[in-house]
């Protein structure tokens, strides 16, 4: 004879789904009005600096780059995700982790970049800013 199972509470999706998410910690959330960082990665080579920036979802005409010589501000504003729906809107939200409103991004390097060279792309959602280093011939 097996042993009787005996059901106390059956567990819909929906208490499952609120369960799940009073573990979860929106911390991270940020007031309306403050900047985001976008995060960055940076690669020095012999001749230049290459730096990669994510940027997904930010149109090229809301990013502004400033370059010194051994400086670059990344500013920018990036809209809301829009889920695409015919609907009047997205549903109720669960999770919120994609920054968006304003941005800014300062970066500071060792060596001197020539500013008259400088280029960017945009490309699948990363911004690539190539900043050529000062040859030794240009500092004298």
């Amino acid at each position: 004879m097996s042993p009787s199972i005996r059901f106390t509470r059956i567990i819909s999706r929906t208490d499952q789904l609120a369960a799940q998410l009073q573990g979860l910690h929106f911390g991270s959330l940020q007031p309306a009005e403050t900047t985001w960082r976008p995060a960055v990665n940076v690669y020095a080579h012999p001749d230049r600096l290459e730096v990669c920036v994510d940027l997904a979802g930010v149109r090229k005409q809301d990013i502004t780059v400033d370059v010194e010589p051994r400086r670059l501000v990344i500013r920018g504003y990036r809209e809301p995700p829009d889920c695409g729906s015919q609907r009047q809107s997205c549903g109720r939200i669960l999770v919120m982790e994609i920054a968006d409103g304003r941005f800014e991004r300062i970066l500071e390097f060792p060596v001197e970049v020539d500013t008259g060279r400088v280029e960017a792309r945009q490309e699948n959602g990363w911004l690539w800013i190539v900043l050529p280093r000062v040859r030794k011939e240009d500092e004298q």
